[in-house]
Protein backbone atom coordinates (compact mmCIF):
# COMPACT_ATOMS: atom_id res chain seq x y z
CA UNK A 1 0.00 0.00 0.00
CA UNK A 2 2.88 2.34 0.86
CA UNK A 3 4.43 1.77 -2.55
CA UNK A 4 1.17 2.79 -4.21
CA UNK A 5 1.10 6.09 -2.31
CA UNK A 6 4.78 6.67 -3.15
CA UNK A 7 4.00 6.13 -6.83
CA UNK A 8 1.08 8.61 -6.67
CA UNK A 9 3.25 11.14 -4.84
CA UNK A 10 6.07 10.78 -7.39
CA UNK A 11 3.55 11.34 -10.17
CA UNK A 12 2.27 14.52 -8.48
CA UNK A 13 5.81 15.84 -8.02
CA UNK A 14 6.77 15.09 -11.62
CA UNK A 15 3.60 16.74 -12.87
CA UNK A 16 4.26 19.81 -10.71
CA UNK A 17 7.90 20.12 -11.76
CA UNK A 18 7.12 19.68 -15.45
CA UNK A 19 4.24 22.15 -15.36
CA UNK A 20 5.50 24.80 -12.97
CA UNK A 21 9.12 25.60 -13.69
CA UNK A 22 10.35 28.48 -11.51
CA UNK A 23 13.91 28.53 -12.89
CA UNK A 24 13.59 31.93 -14.59
CA UNK A 25 11.34 34.97 -14.67
CA UNK A 26 9.29 33.97 -17.73
CA UNK A 27 8.74 30.47 -16.40
CA UNK A 28 7.67 31.91 -13.06
CA UNK A 29 5.14 34.22 -14.71
CA UNK A 30 3.88 31.40 -16.94
CA UNK A 31 3.50 29.15 -13.91
CA UNK A 32 1.45 31.76 -12.04
CA UNK A 33 -0.90 32.13 -15.01
CA UNK A 34 -1.13 28.33 -15.31
CA UNK A 35 -2.12 28.06 -11.66
CA UNK A 36 -4.92 30.61 -12.20
CA UNK A 37 -6.16 28.76 -15.29
CA UNK A 38 -6.06 25.44 -13.44
CA UNK A 39 -8.19 26.98 -10.69
CA UNK A 40 -10.68 28.14 -13.33
CA UNK A 41 -10.68 24.62 -14.75
CA UNK A 42 -11.47 23.12 -11.35
CA UNK A 43 -14.25 25.66 -10.70
CA UNK A 44 -15.83 24.97 -14.10
CA UNK A 45 -15.32 21.21 -14.27
CA UNK A 46 -18.92 20.67 -13.23
CA UNK A 47 -19.94 21.89 -16.67
CA UNK A 48 -18.36 18.76 -18.15
CA UNK A 49 -20.72 16.76 -15.95
CA UNK A 50 -23.57 18.97 -17.16
CA UNK A 51 -22.71 18.12 -20.77
CA UNK A 52 -22.68 14.39 -20.05
CA UNK A 53 -26.05 14.61 -18.30
CA UNK A 54 -27.53 16.73 -21.08
CA UNK A 55 -26.42 14.24 -23.73
CA UNK A 56 -27.36 10.95 -22.11
CA UNK A 57 -30.42 11.91 -20.08
CA UNK A 58 -33.75 13.55 -20.87
CA UNK A 59 -35.29 16.58 -19.22
CA UNK A 60 -37.98 15.70 -16.66
CA UNK A 61 -41.61 15.89 -17.68
CA UNK A 62 -44.29 17.53 -15.58
CA UNK A 63 -47.66 16.07 -14.67
CA UNK A 64 -50.72 17.57 -16.31
CA UNK A 65 -52.13 20.32 -14.11
CA UNK A 66 -55.57 21.84 -13.93
CA UNK A 67 -55.87 24.69 -16.42
CA UNK A 68 -57.36 27.25 -14.04
CA UNK A 69 -54.59 29.88 -13.92
CA UNK A 70 -54.76 33.14 -15.82
CA UNK A 71 -51.96 34.17 -18.17
CA UNK A 72 -51.09 37.58 -19.56
CA UNK A 73 -48.92 37.44 -22.67
CA UNK A 74 -46.66 40.48 -23.06
CA UNK A 75 -44.94 41.35 -26.33
CA UNK A 76 -42.57 44.21 -27.09
CA UNK A 77 -42.65 45.11 -30.78
CA UNK A 78 -40.92 47.71 -32.92
CA UNK A 79 -41.96 47.82 -36.56
CA UNK A 80 -42.98 44.16 -36.56
CA UNK A 81 -46.06 44.26 -38.81
CA UNK A 82 -44.62 41.47 -40.99
CA UNK A 83 -44.40 38.82 -38.25
CA UNK A 84 -46.34 39.74 -35.12
CA UNK A 85 -49.68 38.65 -36.53
CA UNK A 86 -48.34 35.10 -36.88
CA UNK A 87 -47.30 35.10 -33.21
CA UNK A 88 -50.72 36.28 -32.04
CA UNK A 89 -52.44 33.67 -34.20
CA UNK A 90 -50.26 30.95 -32.66
CA UNK A 91 -51.30 32.19 -29.22
CA UNK A 92 -54.96 32.05 -30.19
CA UNK A 93 -54.53 28.42 -31.30
CA UNK A 94 -53.32 27.26 -27.90
CA UNK A 95 -54.85 24.18 -26.29
CA UNK A 96 -55.12 26.19 -23.07
CA UNK A 97 -58.46 27.83 -22.25
CA UNK A 98 -58.45 31.02 -24.33
CA UNK A 99 -60.68 32.82 -21.82
CA UNK A 100 -57.76 32.71 -19.38
CA UNK A 101 -55.27 34.28 -21.81
CA UNK A 102 -54.92 38.03 -22.39
CA UNK A 103 -52.51 39.45 -24.95
CA UNK A 104 -50.76 42.78 -24.33
CA UNK A 105 -48.52 44.48 -26.88
CA UNK A 106 -46.34 47.56 -26.52
CA UNK A 107 -45.84 49.10 -29.96
CA UNK A 108 -42.52 50.74 -29.15
CA UNK A 109 -41.46 53.69 -31.32
CA UNK A 110 -43.22 52.14 -34.31
CA UNK A 111 -43.47 53.84 -37.67
CA UNK A 112 -45.43 51.06 -39.39
CA UNK A 113 -48.79 49.34 -38.81
CA UNK A 114 -47.76 47.08 -35.91
CA UNK A 115 -50.38 48.53 -33.56
CA UNK A 116 -53.20 48.21 -36.09
CA UNK A 117 -52.31 44.59 -36.92
CA UNK A 118 -52.31 43.63 -33.24
CA UNK A 119 -55.58 45.38 -32.46
CA UNK A 120 -57.27 43.72 -35.42
CA UNK A 121 -56.33 40.35 -33.90
CA UNK A 122 -57.76 41.21 -30.48
CA UNK A 123 -54.63 42.25 -28.59
CA UNK A 124 -54.59 45.12 -26.10
CA UNK A 125 -52.08 47.58 -27.51
CA UNK A 126 -50.26 50.51 -25.93
CA UNK A 127 -48.21 52.79 -28.15
CA UNK A 128 -45.01 54.31 -26.83
CA UNK A 129 -42.81 57.05 -28.28
CA UNK A 130 -39.57 57.66 -26.39
CA UNK A 131 -36.35 58.20 -28.34
CA UNK A 132 -34.27 58.64 -25.18
CA UNK A 133 -34.99 55.40 -23.32
CA UNK A 134 -34.68 52.83 -26.10
CA UNK A 135 -34.60 49.11 -25.34
CA UNK A 136 -36.94 46.18 -24.86
CA UNK A 137 -36.54 46.58 -21.11
CA UNK A 138 -37.82 50.16 -21.18
CA UNK A 139 -40.69 49.10 -23.44
CA UNK A 140 -41.75 46.46 -20.93
CA UNK A 141 -41.40 48.95 -18.08
CA UNK A 142 -43.89 51.19 -19.88
CA UNK A 143 -46.21 48.26 -20.63
CA UNK A 144 -46.32 46.97 -17.05
CA UNK A 145 -47.02 50.45 -15.75
CA UNK A 146 -50.02 50.56 -18.08
CA UNK A 147 -51.20 47.11 -17.02
CA UNK A 148 -50.96 48.09 -13.35
CA UNK A 149 -52.81 51.31 -13.99
CA UNK A 150 -55.72 49.78 -15.92
CA UNK A 151 -55.93 46.16 -14.75
CA UNK A 152 -53.61 45.57 -11.83
CA UNK A 153 -50.53 43.45 -12.34
CA UNK A 154 -51.59 40.77 -9.87
CA UNK A 155 -54.98 40.34 -11.55
CA UNK A 156 -53.19 37.68 -13.61
CA UNK A 157 -51.42 34.67 -12.14
CA UNK A 158 -48.50 34.57 -14.57
CA UNK A 159 -46.91 36.62 -17.33
CA UNK A 160 -45.45 35.07 -20.48
CA UNK A 161 -42.83 37.14 -22.31
CA UNK A 162 -42.25 36.95 -26.07
CA UNK A 163 -40.56 38.69 -28.97
CA UNK A 164 -42.68 39.59 -31.97
CA UNK A 165 -40.95 37.03 -34.22
CA UNK A 166 -41.72 34.06 -31.94
CA UNK A 167 -44.13 31.25 -32.77
CA UNK A 168 -45.66 28.98 -30.11
CA UNK A 169 -46.40 25.30 -30.45
CA UNK A 170 -50.09 24.72 -29.83
CA UNK A 171 -49.60 23.25 -26.34
CA UNK A 172 -47.00 25.79 -25.19
CA UNK A 173 -49.06 27.47 -22.44
CA UNK A 174 -50.51 24.14 -21.31
CA UNK A 175 -46.99 22.74 -20.80
CA UNK A 176 -45.79 25.90 -19.07
CA UNK A 177 -48.80 25.67 -16.76
CA UNK A 178 -47.78 22.10 -15.85
CA UNK A 179 -44.30 23.35 -14.91
CA UNK A 180 -45.59 26.29 -12.88
CA UNK A 181 -47.86 23.94 -10.95
CA UNK A 182 -44.79 22.27 -9.44
CA UNK A 183 -43.87 25.50 -7.65
CA UNK A 184 -41.38 27.32 -9.88
CA UNK A 185 -41.27 31.12 -9.67
CA UNK A 186 -40.07 31.50 -13.26
CA UNK A 187 -40.03 28.99 -16.10
CA UNK A 188 -38.15 29.10 -19.40
CA UNK A 189 -38.92 27.01 -22.47
CA UNK A 190 -37.19 25.19 -25.31
CA UNK A 191 -36.02 27.52 -28.06
CA UNK A 192 -36.22 26.07 -31.54
CA UNK A 193 -35.11 27.89 -34.69
CA UNK A 194 -37.37 29.11 -37.50
CA UNK A 195 -34.67 29.60 -40.09
CA UNK A 196 -31.86 27.23 -39.07
CA UNK A 197 -31.02 26.10 -42.61
CA UNK A 198 -30.80 29.56 -44.21
CA UNK A 199 -27.01 29.95 -44.00
CA UNK A 200 -23.94 29.60 -41.74
CA UNK A 201 -25.03 32.62 -39.68
CA UNK A 202 -28.49 31.37 -38.71
CA UNK A 203 -27.25 27.78 -38.28
CA UNK A 204 -24.43 29.03 -36.04
CA UNK A 205 -26.99 30.68 -33.78
CA UNK A 206 -29.06 27.52 -33.89
CA UNK A 207 -26.26 25.22 -32.74
CA UNK A 208 -25.40 27.77 -30.05
CA UNK A 209 -28.93 27.71 -28.61
CA UNK A 210 -29.22 23.92 -28.89
CA UNK A 211 -25.91 23.73 -27.03
CA UNK A 212 -27.41 25.93 -24.35
CA UNK A 213 -30.12 23.31 -23.89
CA UNK A 214 -27.66 20.41 -23.87
CA UNK A 215 -25.07 21.96 -21.54
CA UNK A 216 -27.16 24.20 -19.27
CA UNK A 217 -30.96 23.97 -19.18
CA UNK A 218 -31.44 20.20 -19.44
CA UNK A 219 -28.77 19.11 -16.91
CA UNK A 220 -29.93 21.70 -14.43
CA UNK A 221 -33.50 20.46 -14.71
CA UNK A 222 -32.32 16.87 -14.26
CA UNK A 223 -30.50 17.88 -11.07
CA UNK A 224 -33.39 20.03 -9.83
CA UNK A 225 -31.32 23.22 -9.97
CA UNK A 226 -32.37 26.64 -11.25
CA UNK A 227 -31.45 27.57 -14.79
CA UNK A 228 -31.22 30.97 -16.46
CA UNK A 229 -33.46 32.80 -18.91
CA UNK A 230 -32.31 33.24 -22.49
CA UNK A 231 -34.12 35.71 -24.67
CA UNK A 232 -37.87 35.27 -24.50
CA UNK A 233 -40.32 32.39 -24.22
CA UNK A 234 -40.36 32.45 -20.43
CA UNK A 235 -42.93 33.04 -17.71
CA UNK A 236 -42.90 34.70 -14.31
CA UNK A 237 -45.28 34.81 -11.35
CA UNK A 238 -47.20 38.06 -11.22
CA UNK A 239 -46.40 38.61 -7.54
CA UNK A 240 -42.76 39.23 -8.45
CA UNK A 241 -43.81 42.05 -10.77
CA UNK A 242 -46.25 43.75 -8.41
CA UNK A 243 -43.86 46.67 -8.03
CA UNK A 244 -43.44 46.94 -11.81
CA UNK A 245 -40.80 45.95 -14.30
CA UNK A 246 -37.34 47.34 -13.55
CA UNK A 247 -35.10 45.27 -15.83
CA UNK A 248 -33.75 47.76 -18.35
CA UNK A 249 -30.23 46.48 -18.97
CA UNK A 250 -29.09 45.75 -22.55
CA UNK A 251 -29.65 42.08 -21.69
CA UNK A 252 -32.70 42.05 -19.46
CA UNK A 253 -32.86 38.23 -19.53
CA UNK A 254 -29.50 37.91 -17.74
CA UNK A 255 -30.51 40.68 -15.36
CA UNK A 256 -33.74 38.90 -14.41
CA UNK A 257 -31.93 35.58 -14.00
CA UNK A 258 -29.19 36.95 -11.77
CA UNK A 259 -31.45 39.05 -9.55
CA UNK A 260 -34.04 36.27 -9.21
CA UNK A 261 -31.48 33.65 -8.21
CA UNK A 262 -29.82 36.12 -5.82
CA UNK A 263 -33.23 36.46 -4.14
CA UNK A 264 -33.59 32.70 -3.88
CA UNK A 265 -36.28 32.32 -6.55
CA UNK A 266 -36.43 29.10 -8.57
CA UNK A 267 -36.13 29.21 -12.36
CA UNK A 268 -37.42 26.03 -13.96
CA UNK A 269 -36.95 24.62 -17.44
CA UNK A 270 -39.81 23.08 -19.41
CA UNK A 271 -38.48 21.33 -22.50
CA UNK A 272 -41.97 20.28 -23.60
CA UNK A 273 -42.93 23.95 -24.02
CA UNK A 274 -41.46 24.93 -27.37
CA UNK A 275 -41.16 28.19 -29.26
CA UNK A 276 -39.65 29.02 -32.62
CA UNK A 277 -37.35 31.99 -32.95
CA UNK A 278 -35.90 33.80 -35.98
CA UNK A 279 -32.11 34.26 -36.04
CA UNK A 280 -29.96 36.81 -37.93
CA UNK A 281 -28.75 35.82 -41.39
CA UNK A 282 -26.07 38.47 -42.03
CA UNK A 283 -22.81 39.12 -40.21
CA UNK A 284 -23.43 42.84 -39.57
CA UNK A 285 -26.65 42.15 -37.67
CA UNK A 286 -25.07 39.22 -35.83
CA UNK A 287 -22.11 41.38 -34.78
CA UNK A 288 -24.33 44.18 -33.45
CA UNK A 289 -26.55 41.78 -31.55
CA UNK A 290 -23.71 39.86 -29.98
CA UNK A 291 -21.81 43.03 -29.01
CA UNK A 292 -24.99 44.13 -27.21
CA UNK A 293 -25.23 40.74 -25.51
CA UNK A 294 -21.66 40.93 -24.27
CA UNK A 295 -21.89 44.55 -23.16
CA UNK A 296 -25.08 43.77 -21.30
CA UNK A 297 -23.46 40.70 -19.80
CA UNK A 298 -20.47 42.69 -18.54
CA UNK A 299 -22.77 45.33 -17.04
CA UNK A 300 -24.92 42.67 -15.41
CA UNK A 301 -21.87 40.93 -13.93
CA UNK A 302 -20.54 44.19 -12.51
CA UNK A 303 -23.87 45.37 -11.09
CA UNK A 304 -25.53 42.19 -9.86
CA UNK A 305 -22.69 39.86 -8.82
CA UNK A 306 -22.48 41.55 -5.37
CA UNK A 307 -26.13 40.53 -4.80
CA UNK A 308 -25.21 36.93 -5.55
CA UNK A 309 -22.18 36.98 -3.26
CA UNK A 310 -24.07 38.58 -0.36
CA UNK A 311 -26.58 35.73 -0.39
CA UNK A 312 -24.21 32.98 -1.48
CA UNK A 313 -24.50 30.81 1.64
CA UNK A 314 -28.27 31.02 1.91
CA UNK A 315 -30.73 28.48 0.47
CA UNK A 316 -30.05 27.69 -3.17
CA UNK A 317 -26.34 28.44 -2.96
CA UNK A 318 -25.49 26.02 -5.79
CA UNK A 319 -27.65 28.01 -8.19
CA UNK A 320 -25.85 31.18 -7.12
CA UNK A 321 -22.48 29.54 -7.73
CA UNK A 322 -23.70 28.30 -11.11
CA UNK A 323 -25.13 31.63 -12.28
CA UNK A 324 -21.94 33.37 -11.10
CA UNK A 325 -19.90 31.30 -13.54
CA UNK A 326 -22.63 31.66 -16.15
CA UNK A 327 -22.09 35.43 -16.00
CA UNK A 328 -18.33 35.40 -15.42
CA UNK A 329 -16.49 36.70 -18.55
CA UNK A 330 -14.27 33.63 -18.67
CA UNK A 331 -13.32 33.96 -22.33
CA UNK A 332 -12.14 37.55 -21.81
CA UNK A 333 -10.20 36.84 -18.61
CA UNK A 334 -8.57 33.64 -19.90
CA UNK A 335 -7.63 35.30 -23.19
CA UNK A 336 -6.01 38.25 -21.40
CA UNK A 337 -4.11 35.91 -19.08
CA UNK A 338 -2.82 33.67 -21.87
CA UNK A 339 -2.08 36.59 -24.19
CA UNK A 340 -0.13 38.28 -21.40
CA UNK A 341 2.21 35.27 -21.26
CA UNK A 342 3.20 35.86 -24.88
CA UNK A 343 3.57 39.62 -24.41
CA UNK A 344 5.61 39.17 -21.24
CA UNK A 345 7.82 36.60 -22.94
CA UNK A 346 8.40 38.90 -25.93
CA UNK A 347 9.28 41.90 -23.73
CA UNK A 348 11.56 39.82 -21.51
CA UNK A 349 13.32 38.28 -24.52
CA UNK A 350 13.87 41.67 -26.17
CA UNK A 351 15.13 43.17 -22.90
CA UNK A 352 17.60 40.37 -22.16
CA UNK A 353 18.74 39.15 -25.60
CA UNK A 354 17.57 41.88 -27.99
CA UNK A 355 15.75 39.31 -30.14
CA UNK A 356 12.40 37.54 -30.22
CA UNK A 357 11.50 34.50 -32.27
CA UNK A 358 8.11 35.34 -33.83
CA UNK A 359 7.75 31.70 -34.90
CA UNK A 360 7.13 30.81 -31.26
CA UNK A 361 4.14 33.14 -31.17
CA UNK A 362 2.80 31.91 -34.51
CA UNK A 363 3.04 28.29 -33.39
CA UNK A 364 1.23 29.15 -30.19
CA UNK A 365 -1.48 31.07 -32.05
CA UNK A 366 -1.95 28.23 -34.52
CA UNK A 367 -2.26 25.69 -31.72
CA UNK A 368 -4.73 27.90 -29.88
CA UNK A 369 -6.96 28.37 -32.93
CA UNK A 370 -6.83 24.69 -33.85
CA UNK A 371 -7.78 23.57 -30.35
CA UNK A 372 -10.61 26.12 -30.25
CA UNK A 373 -11.91 24.93 -33.61
CA UNK A 374 -11.75 21.23 -32.75
CA UNK A 375 -13.36 21.82 -29.37
CA UNK A 376 -16.26 23.71 -30.96
CA UNK A 377 -16.74 21.03 -33.64
CA UNK A 378 -16.69 18.34 -30.95
CA UNK A 379 -19.46 19.93 -28.89
CA UNK A 380 -21.32 20.72 -32.12
CA UNK A 381 -21.34 17.02 -33.03
CA UNK A 382 -22.86 16.15 -29.65
CA UNK A 383 -25.50 18.85 -30.11
CA UNK A 384 -26.46 17.72 -33.62
CA UNK A 385 -26.66 14.06 -32.58
CA UNK A 386 -28.83 14.84 -29.55
CA UNK A 387 -31.12 17.37 -31.19
CA UNK A 388 -31.24 15.80 -34.68
CA UNK A 389 -35.02 15.34 -34.56
CA UNK A 390 -35.55 19.06 -34.01
CA UNK A 391 -33.07 20.24 -36.65
CA UNK A 392 -34.69 20.16 -40.07
CA UNK A 393 -31.76 20.31 -42.46
CA UNK A 394 -30.30 18.00 -45.13
CA UNK A 395 -27.33 15.78 -44.18
CA UNK A 396 -24.64 17.38 -46.35
CA UNK A 397 -25.88 20.89 -45.61
CA UNK A 398 -25.86 20.05 -41.91
CA UNK A 399 -22.33 18.67 -42.19
CA UNK A 400 -21.17 21.89 -43.86
CA UNK A 401 -22.84 24.02 -41.19
CA UNK A 402 -21.30 21.87 -38.46
CA UNK A 403 -17.79 22.37 -39.85
CA UNK A 404 -18.38 26.11 -40.21
CA UNK A 405 -20.18 26.83 -36.95
CA UNK A 406 -17.05 27.36 -34.77
CA UNK A 407 -16.97 30.93 -36.15
CA UNK A 408 -19.66 31.66 -33.56
CA UNK A 409 -17.33 30.89 -30.66
CA UNK A 410 -14.02 31.90 -32.22
CA UNK A 411 -15.01 35.54 -32.71
CA UNK A 412 -16.26 35.81 -29.13
CA UNK A 413 -12.97 37.26 -27.85
CA UNK A 414 -13.03 40.05 -30.44
CA UNK A 415 -16.68 40.76 -29.64
CA UNK A 416 -16.12 41.01 -25.90
CA UNK A 417 -13.02 43.20 -26.37
CA UNK A 418 -14.99 45.51 -28.64
CA UNK A 419 -17.89 45.57 -26.16
CA UNK A 420 -15.53 46.29 -23.27
CA UNK A 421 -14.12 49.47 -24.81
CA UNK A 422 -17.12 50.84 -26.69
CA UNK A 423 -20.43 52.48 -25.92
CA UNK A 424 -23.20 50.18 -27.03
CA UNK A 425 -26.76 51.24 -27.74
CA UNK A 426 -29.76 48.99 -28.08
CA UNK A 427 -30.85 48.72 -31.71
CA UNK A 428 -33.82 46.77 -33.09
CA UNK A 429 -33.33 43.73 -35.30
CA UNK A 430 -35.52 43.46 -38.38
CA UNK A 431 -37.54 40.25 -38.67
CA UNK A 432 -38.56 39.04 -42.11
CA UNK A 433 -39.38 35.36 -41.70
CA UNK A 434 -43.16 35.18 -42.19
CA UNK A 435 -43.62 31.47 -41.49
CA UNK A 436 -46.69 30.50 -39.49
CA UNK A 437 -46.82 27.83 -36.82
CA UNK A 438 -48.40 25.47 -39.37
CA UNK A 439 -45.27 25.80 -41.52
CA UNK A 440 -43.00 24.48 -38.78
CA UNK A 441 -42.25 20.76 -38.78
CA UNK A 442 -42.99 19.31 -35.38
Amino acid sequence: MLSVWNTIWDYILNFWNSTFNFSDVTSTYRSIINIILYIFGICLFYRTIYTILGFFWKAPKFRAAEMNKTYAVVIAARNEEKVIGNLIESIKKQTYDSSKITIFVVADNCTDHTAEVCRSLGAIVYERQDSKHVSKGYAFEFLFDKIEEEYGITSYDYYLVFDADNLLKNDFIEKMNDAFATGFDLVTSFRNIKNFDTNVISSGYGIHFYRNTLCSHRPRSILGSSTHITGTGYGIKSEYLKDGWHYTNLTEDLEISTISIAKGLRIGYCEAAEIYDEQPTDFKTAWKQRVRWRKGGLINFAHNTPKLLRNFFKKGKWSRYDIFWQNFPYDLVSFLLVFSIQVFGMIYSLATTGTYDIVIFLKYLGGFLLSAYLGAVGIGILVVIKERKRIHCGFFKMLFYLLMWPWFDMISVFIVLFALFSRVKWTPIAHNDTKKIEDMKN
